[in-house]
């Protein structure tokens, strides 16, 4: 086994895991349709039930959408999820086969046992799939579809939360020199009640799953990823992807340790707006309009701050999310 960062460790990755790693996999949430109900599913309100699509936290309405996340975060794998994406498998073969075109590696998740039909359309552009039992029961009647996955050069194992140990799971993936991707299990808004309710200690925003990890080992390809690895780890990286692609490709933004961006803010009404473009082209300075205003760097703020405010405009030092909904977590007005 060899230790990673916050307490995961392996013995085997796939080229899925090293890439969401490395904060370079492009999450697609297909749909939050789903046939099941799982008692840890930790999916927010805003998608669980709603046939919506997310590519990381932009909302997907056009093909375009999906396009613009993958050059923000300079994408080089997709990992489909949901809800059940082979409840929407139109939809999943529609994006695999652009990914492919893009040169992504893709994986896919799904709580489904497929049949040979549909693995065989999937094979065509799906380079790993993931099978989920569902709560860890009938956990046999995924082996024929891991085995059809692999048939059709796809590589397959399961991955499953940490909520028990279960030998035939063991079996199975040993018997078909297949993967386990074991996961910590998260704790959300939308899972409290019934992790509390099962009588699972709950550390901040996670069940500590040691133990049932250490039963798992015996797994020859395995590899437990903790929900503490997704956040400060995975989630860290893909945000610095971000970020820095956001800092080579324009002089405003100063990146920060955790992955978010630095820059000044100039907001006001229209007209006023309209003033403040007319002053930065005036003095050949970059901007970059946004919804409520304008980003600019930090040294176009103390070369121009006093004038700009002259002219009705409300200055700030903003600290923000490098993603598409630019979230800010820190303002400090000048």
């Amino acid at each position: 086994m060899r230790q990673i960062e916050a307490g995961s460790y392996y013995s085997y990755l796939t080229e899925g895991c090293k890439l969401c790693r490395e904060g370079a996999k492009l999450v697609l949430f297909i749909t939050g349709l789903c046939n099941n109900s799982c008692f840890y599913c930790p999916i927010s309100e805003e998608k669980r039930g709603k046939d919506v699509v997310f590519a990381n936290e932009r909302k997907v309405v056009t093909i375009d959408d999906f396009v613009e996340e993958v050059n923000l975060m300079d994408a080089e794998g997709v990992a489909i999820t949901g809800g059940e994406p082979l409840l929407k498998l139109e939809r999943v073969l529609e994006f695999l086969k652009l990914s492919d075109s893009l040169g992504l590696h893709s994986h896919l998740y799904t709580s489904i046992p497929a049949k040979e039909s549909v693995i065989e359309s999937l094979s065509k552009f799906l380079d790993e799939i993931r099978f989920h039992p569902v709560e860890l029961k009938n956990v046999g009647k995924y082996e024929e579809s891991l085995v059809l996955a692999k048939k059709h050069g796809i590589e397959a194992g399961f991955e499953i939360p940490a909520i028990d140990y279960n030998s035939q799971v063991v079996e199975i993936l040993n018997r078909h020199d297949a993967f386990l991707n074991l996961n910590e299990l998260e704790c959300s808004p939308t899972n409290f009640e019934a992790l509390i309710t099962r009588n699972f200690e709950i550390e901040d925003y996670y069940v500590d799953c040691n133990e049932i990890a250490k039963k798992y080992e015996i797994v020859e390809k395995f590899h437990y990823c903790t929900a503490r690895f997704k956040d400060s780890v995975q989630f860290r990286r893909r945000l610095l992807r971000m970020a820095h692609k956001l800092a080579n490709n324009s002089k405003i933004y100063e990146v920060t340790d955790d992955g978010t961006i630095v820059c000044g803010f100039v907001e006001g009404n229209a007209k006023n707006i309209s003033k403040a473009k007319k002053i930065l082209r005036e003095n050949r300075l970059e901007f970059v309009e946004v919804e409520n205003g304008i980003e600019v760097s930090i040294s176009t703020i103390e070369k121009l701050g006093e004038y700009l405010k002259a002219e009705g405009l409300s200055l700030s030092v903003i600290e923000r999310y490098p993603t598409s909904k630019r979230t800010v977590v820190e303002v400090i007005p000048l």
